[in-house]
């Protein structure tokens, strides 16, 4: 059984296809990332911009072709931080739905938080709970599992905090006021997933092609992140666009999205924290496994 899973996140459509083997893992077969930015000025707007949509239904038409390709058999489609929170949401669910076949679910931020959980740990094996955290363009979700799976949803993403230009003590603030209680425990390794993180890794190891393996399980230190952020931050935008290991589509939003993993670990007091390529998408694929296992 081959299944495919596709996120529209804020900063680009992501589509992984993979097998799920008898002992659970997954196998994947082909994983893409495409940065269309469908959450381009939604800050102070709350709209969808016409562009946008437009990249983004391009996007997904060439996804169904690789789907078709790659013979799938079972597919779901979803959209997290700035869909859900997008005036004119329902426009570009119904446009979607016409060009796929099939209708996007859009994820609340708990949702969203339990598959990354569920993705990361099945890539990572850890034997510890970790505590994680899914930086995205919009949002960043902190989830942890005590007696059930606890996530929250923060409106604080690398896309959102470059386009508001917030300040380190801004976002600070804001991720200070979204984390709960009791969040803090140190006996839990922090794992990060998103985009920034694991360019973060590729960037470490001057990567001239992403190599997933390469990026999992990497520690990264709360001084080499400190470092990074800085050293980017000095670097004009251009400089960052030849950077290995680091797309070109991101070179704009990835000083921000690595002051958000700063401001986070210092104030979850950690010093280091594991990366996963792992996530959201191999939550979904293994959530379609289980559904079609318990249909068949």
């Amino acid at each position: 059984m081959r299944y495919a899973a596709c996120d529209v996140g804020t900063n680009s459509c992501r589509l992984l296809v993979a097998e799920v083997e008898e002992d659970g893992r997954i196998r994947t077969i082909i994983k893409e990332v495409v940065t269309t930015r469908i959450g381009e000025g939604m800050h102070g707007r709350g709209w969808l911009q016409p562009r946008a949509i437009n990249r983004t239904l391009n996007c997904l038409d060439s996804f169904i072709d690789i789907m078709r390709r790659n013979q799938v058999t079972e597919r779901v489609f979803v959209a997290t931080s700035a869909v859900r929170d997008a005036i004119n949401r329902n426009d570009f669910l119904v446009l979607a739905e016409e060009r796929i076949g099939m209708p996007i679910e859009v994820l609340d931020g708990k949702q969203e938080g339990e598959l990354s959980y569920q993705g990361a740990m099945a890539g990572l094996g850890l034997r510890t709970n970790p505590l994680l955290a899914d930086v995205g363009g919009g949002s960043t979700e902190i989830i942890f599992r005590r007696r059930g799976i606890k996530s929250s949803s923060i409106n604080v993403g690398a896309v959102r905090a470059w386009e508001a230009d917030w300040s380190e003590d801004e976002i600070k603030a804001r991720l200070a006021a979204g984390i709960p209680k009791g969040m803090k425990t140190k006996s839990n390794p922090l794992v990060l997933v998103g985009g920034t993180a694991t360019s973060l890794v590729a960037i470490k190891k001057g990567m001239t092609e992403y190599d997933p393996e390469k990026v999992q399980g990497e520690r990264l230190s709360l001084q080499e992140i400190s470092a990074y952020h800085d050293w980017l931050d000095q670097l004009t935008l251009e400089e960052r666009k030849t950077l290995p290991g680091l797309q070109p589509e991101r070179a704009d939003i990835i000083v921000k999205g690595v002051l958000i993993i700063k401001c986070l670990m210092e104030l979850l007091e950690r010093d280091e924290a594991v990366v996963s390529d792992s996530d959201l998408l191999e939550g979904l694929i293994l959530k379609l496994h289980k559904k079609w296992s318990e249909q068949g």
